[in-house]
């Protein structure tokens, strides 16, 4: 059995479309695409990532021939809750990357809205009291 075929069994597995896990690796999913076609393989540290999250070892992963899937290790079977705190910050993460630019527009927003209340106070439109 080949890299891609553990990989696209483990995913079906686990009940994940190639978007899904292309965004929790933080890749495109052309990239899951070409894995599980064995036309590339993924950086070492996206392995041991894809490792870590199917519960598997990298051993397994990259060993041609080796059909019988290893149980989890119990570090990771012991911890679900630790790893969703890690699943929410690496979503997090990822949309700071992918959409920070928007925080940017929020923060210009800001700006220009603060300004506008800054002109009707100086021109007496808005009476607030500023301690």
């Amino acid at each position: 059995m080949t890299f891609g075929e553990k990989l696209q069994k483990l995913r079906q597995k686990a009940g994940m479309s190639q978007d899904a896990l292309a965004e929790r690796l933080d890749v495109s999913r052309q990239a899951v695409s070409r894995w599980e076609r064995d036309e590339t393989m993924p950086e070492t540290d996206k392995v041991v990532a894809l490792a870590d999250l199917f519960g598997v070892t990298t051993d397994y992963l990259l060993r041609q021939g080796t059909e019988e899937e290893p149980q989890a290790a119990p570090s990771t079977a012991a911890a679900p809750h630790k790893d969703s705190g890690r699943d929410i910050l690496e979503r997090l993460g990822y949309l700071a990357k992918t959409k920070g630019y928007l925080l940017g527009w929020v923060l210009i927003g800001w700006g220009v809205l603060d300004l506008v209340v800054l002109l009707l106070m100086g021109l007496g439109v808005l009476n607030f009291m500023i301690w």
